[in-house]
């Protein structure tokens, strides 16, 4: 029988291991120091032997297992899993699961939670943004009331797989969201709303900016939705394509993050992001 065993690992080579033979979102695809960078943040990081010798690597700290890797040659997943729990019996949750692991996990009793992706497209100032007649794009930011934004983001998300996931929060919650989002985007903001200038009301809004320590500079969608009653009048399209214009001034890419079932991605798709890896986190009792 094959002999499993942890052997802590030194982080700066273990970085590298990940970077190459895990998958990541496709915003770190674009700078091999950046990538380092993300994955040397904790001191936590194992290589999984066999028979002494390295066939896998994860991050595991406090019964989470974030950044599972296989090193090639060897290829068998379940015996990488098999090994993996041998070796570590407290593991709660997994962060970050590829999809050739989500029905191996199931199969050791883990429960399939949330599966996000991250979603890219080219800045560029050719495109155009559309409206309807009598709409118009504004500017969101510190001076737009931040009730009036809160209501429009809890209505417009009511239902929706996002709330059916995390549970629908209060509108304090969502009012400190949206002023923690506006921070962070403070270095360079993009954020917007589309306004009915007859009804004189807000129709749909995008929070959007540029972190200022986010990797390679990337514009980064935060918040995108429309009331329900504007719907169907491609206000979505329009505010994605306004920003994708405005962002090129600053950054080359627009990146966002979108939950799996979400009937957004197809729109995120029309409009030309392109998807990174699926991730799941997985979880046990």
């Amino acid at each position: 029988m094959p002999k499993y065993r942890l052997e802590l690992a030194d982080k700066e080579k273990f970085a590298v291991y990940q970077v190459i033979y895990a998958d990541t979102d496709i915003e770190m695809w674009y700078d091999w120091n950046t990538r380092l960078q993300d994955t040397q943040f904790s001191d936590r990081c194992y290589w999984i032997l066999r028979d002494e010798v390295r066939i896998g690597g994860a991050i595991i700290n406090d019964g989470t297992v974030m950044y599972p890797f296989l090193i090639s040659p060897f290829a068998d997943r379940t015996a990488f899993w098999k090994a993996l729990f041998s070796c570590s019996h407290d593991i709660k949750h997994i962060n970050g699961v590829l999809q050739q692991d989500v029905s191996i996990l199931l199969a050791f009793g883990y429960k399939l939670g949330v599966i996000r992706l991250v979603m890219c497209c080219p800045a560029d100032d050719s495109i155009t943004a559309v409206l309807p007649d009598g709409f118009s794009v504004r500017p969101l930011d510190e001076t737009t009331d931040i009730v009036t934004v809160a209501k429009i983001l809890m209505e417009g998300y009511a239902g929706g797989i996002d709330y059916e996931t995390y549970g629908t929060p209060d509108e304090a919650k969502v009012i400190a969201d949206v002023q923690h989002l506006m921070k962070v985007y403070e270095h360079r903001n993009l954020s917007i709303y589309v306004f009915d200038e007859q009804k004189q009301e807000i129709a749909g809004l995008c929070i959007a900016g540029i972190y200022e320590k986010m990797p390679l500079g990337f514009a980064e969608i935060g918040e995108l939705c429309v009331l329900p009653k504007y719907r169907n009048k491609r206000l979505a399209e329009a505010m994605l394509n306004y920003v994708r214009a405005t962002a090129h001034e600053h950054s080359q890419v627009v990146k966002l993050c979108v939950t799996v079932g979400n009937e957004a991605e197809n729109l995120y798709r029309k409009v030309g992001f392109y998807p990174g890896p699926r991730f799941a986190n997985m979880s046990r009792s």
